[in-house]
């Protein structure tokens, strides 16, 4: 079964199985086919597969007319401000994210910076399957640029967001694993802009992944242990592109990825008004959060592009997901690691107070998170067919189902990353939550036998 997913975000797939070059080929120059004429950036994670299909996308992008700027091994936050920054017409952001290292991914950006939107989308996808390319002609063939270092503007632009003074008088000691990724040897330079000192591991950037690529306790251990061993106040687990981020406490507990956006919001909603966007599988905790200020939250459908097109459209202050990744009114409309890694030593440094003890202000409730392999032209179908276990009950079907009822809710949806159902629950209790998973996995597993 091959195996490729289609999103607003782009296209990805295990390379040599669905995302083949031909494909490659084909979706870049689609993209350039739809962007006016100007500079596309492109950029790339540390995975095997990334130079291959780097230089796939130069070649269809030079051949539909567009300069291209080659931003080398490059985290995808980095691209997205960049491409802002220097007003290019788009770009293409080469890494799969939070998935296995046999994954990759064409991720396109506009020139806002941002993920397509809906309509941008749907353009490209008619684009790809109609066919229909503008090539130039090798005459006006354009060039490619090489920039050197493509963090340097964008260090020197964070190094003005955040109060590093104060971080830097609390003397942190941090962990860090970038997972081999495209954050790798860059968090030298972020640690020690910010008078941190760092002890990373996996820190190579040779695109060999320990565990998966993400940020989630199951893949904090080694974090874990380093920071109860050398006494360190943090740890930082990232995914391959620096999109995403999950805390461990100075006592060693790998917290949920959920605990990001909720961790954030409980500061950052002190000082900048407006309401908070985040999607239908993310924690409840994050409305209690808001609540104690007084602010609406908008939950939309999941996916980076969904969060940011309604934070943009709403004027909100904090966007983000259970998943680890966020964005902040203020900074840049993308879900950003280094804004998170940065904002979390901020709150330390201006509370004096640990990372546990700022947890343990948060509410806390029980999510269970699990999946099941579906083949990709089943996934929406059986998805619907989970409406049988609930009957009579308000369903909102935004994406996927989410039943709420006063002791949990649950959120059943076909990923748009990978060919799996999602089923996400959470209660105050723990058994709850775990026996509605449980119960909706039996469902699915008897429709598929």
């Amino acid at each position: 079964m091959k195996l490729l997913k289609l999103s607003l975000s782009g296209v990805r797939g295990v390379v040599g199985q669905a995302l083949t070059p031909e494909l490659v080929l084909d979706f870049a120059c689609a993209f350039g086919t739809m962007l006016p004429a100007g500079p596309i950036m492109v950029g790339r994670d540390t995975r095997k597969s990334g130079p291959m299909i780097k230089e796939a996308v130069i070649s269809s992008l030079l051949s539909t007319g567009h300069e291209v700027i080659d931003l080398g091994l490059c985290p995808t936050p980095i691209i997205q401000f960049l491409t802002k920054k220097y007003k290019v017409r788009g770009a293409i952001s080469i890494t799969a994210g939070h998935n296995p290292a046999e994954w990759n991914a064409l991720n396109f950006i506009n020139s806002s910076g941002t993920y397509l939107n809906e309509f941008q989308g749907a353009d490209l996808l008619d684009i790809y399957h109609l066919n229909r390319f503008r090539y130039k002609s090798a005459r006006k063939f354009p060039k490619i640029i090489h920039e050197i270092n493509p963090a340097e503007v964008y260090f020197s632009w964070l190094r003005n967001k955040i109060k590093i003074k104060e971080i830097g008088q609390a003397k942190f000691k941090v962990v860090v694993d970038p997972c081999n990724g495209a954050g790798s040897k860059l968090i030298d330079r972020f640690m020690s802009e910010l008078g941190v000192e760092l002890i990373a591991i996996n820190n190579e950037g040779n695109g060999y992944f320990p565990h998966d690529p993400e940020p989630r306790p199951r893949n904090a251990g080694e974090v874990a242990s380093l920071v109860k061993a050398t006494g360190a106040q943090v740890g930082f687990l990232l995914n391959s592109d620096v999109s995403r981020v999950s805390l461990i406490t100075e006592t060693g507990e790998t917290l949920s990825e959920e605990y990001t956006l909720p961790l954030i919001a409980s500061y950052y909603l002190g000082f900048q008004p407006g309401p908070v966007v985040t999607n239908l599988s993310t924690s409840m905790m994050v409305e209690e959060v808001a609540k104690k200020f007084g602010r609406q939250v908008i939950r939309t459908r999941v996916g980076q592009s969904s969060i940011i097109q309604t934070m943009l459209q709403e004027g909100a202050a904090i966007g983000g997901e259970g998943s680890g990744g966020l964005a902040l009114k203020n900074f840049q409309p993308a879900f950003d690691g280094w804004v998170i890694m940065g904002l979390v030593l901020e709150m330390m440094a201006i509370s004096q107070k640990k990372l546990s003890e700022l947890v343990r202000e948060l509410p806390r409730y029980h999510i269970v998170k699990d999946k099941i392999v579906c083949p990709p032209h089943r996934l929406h179908s059986l998805v619907a067919e989970t409406r049988k276990l609930y009957p009579e009950k308000e369903i909102n079907s935004t994406d996927g189902l989410r039943i709420t009822e006063k002791d949990f809710w649950i959120h059943i949806r076909a990923s748009a990353t990978e060919p799996i159902i999602r089923i996400i629950a959470e209660s105050p209790s723990k058994n709850r939550a775990q026996l509605e998973v449980d119960r909706v996995l039996s469902f699915l597993s008897r429709l598929m036998s």
